[in-house]
């Protein structure tokens, strides 16, 4: 994998990035899940390589943008807010709104609850996201293990792939000791009105959602495409919140290519 890089930004605060691929392809913004870090979407580099792009795949928060999960809707604020600057966006597996309960349905128990607490209790996130930071960072093998039980078959599949596990097992050990807060700021946007319609969104954006996705329903994905001006939904029968495993080099050719 890449080397890790690090800027100090203006408020003191640091900024850790990945890149990887082509030094002079079109640049293309990974943005990871929630919770999650740079090196849930930069470990597979032969991808990146044959998609012929350099990805710059930073611990959030562009150009053309990809978000993956809770990278989402960062994506889609990017390509709303910035549309001078990101020519495509991709959004894979991706959150919509979470304001309306209707999309808890089909959704596991666990994020149906973290739901649930964005739009009721935001400040009980926090303890709950605590716990979840603090099992993964000493236990990660069995917070694994025990995360798998709730997830469909496509999804339990990719995480047998030795350099998908090893990749997040890696995450789990080295996250942040602001993971939690992180998490939270996240779920807390999610759940609120995103402060832009997306019947506004001007650039180019691109949607891929599997059916068998249990953490972040198709019905998320759908409800985006119907509202971005021209948006592009790829529904991938059979396969589930991780498809971005199978599909990055075609995402990161789509969006390359797109603007």
């Amino acid at each position: 994998m890449s080397d890790t890089r690090v800027m100090e930004l203006p408020d003191g605060r640091e900024l850790a990035w990945l890149e990887t691929g082509r030094p002079r392809g079109r640049p293309v913004f990974a943005f990871h899940g929630t919770p999650g870090s740079r090196r849930q979407v930069s470990f597979d580099e032969k991808s990146v390589a044959a998609a012929g792009v350099r990805m710059i795949a930073p611990d959030r928060p562009g150009y053309a943008v990809i978000g993956v999960s809770g990278g989402g809707p960062h994506a889609v604020a990017c390509a709303r807010m910035l549309p001078e600057r990101v020519t495509a966006a991709g959004i894979v597996s991706g959150v919509g709104p979470m304001g309306d309960p209707e999309f808890d349905v089909g959704m596991v128990g666990v994020n149906k609850g973290l739901s649930f607490l964005a739009r009721e209790a935001p400040l009980v996130l926090r303890p709950v996201f605590w716990f979840q930071e603090f099992s993964l960072r000493r236990w990660p093998e069995a917070a694994l293990r025990a995360a798998t039980k709730r997830l469909p078959a496509p999804d339990l599949e990719m995480l047998e792939r030795a350099d998908v596990r090893a990749a997040f097992l890696d995450d789990a050990r080295r996250s942040s000791a602001t993971a939690a807060q992180a998490a939270t700021q996240d779920l807390v946007l999610f759940a609120r009105d995103w402060g832009f319609r997306l019947h506004d969104v001007t650039v180019s954006c691109h949607l891929w959602h599997g059916d068998a996705d249990r953490n972040v329903p198709i019905g998320h994905g759908r409800f985006m495409a119907q509202r971005i001006p021209g948006a592009v939904l790829h529904e991938c029968p059979g396969e589930g919140h991780l498809l971005y495993v199978n599909h990055l080099e075609e995402v990161l050719q789509t969006v390359a290519s797109a603007g």
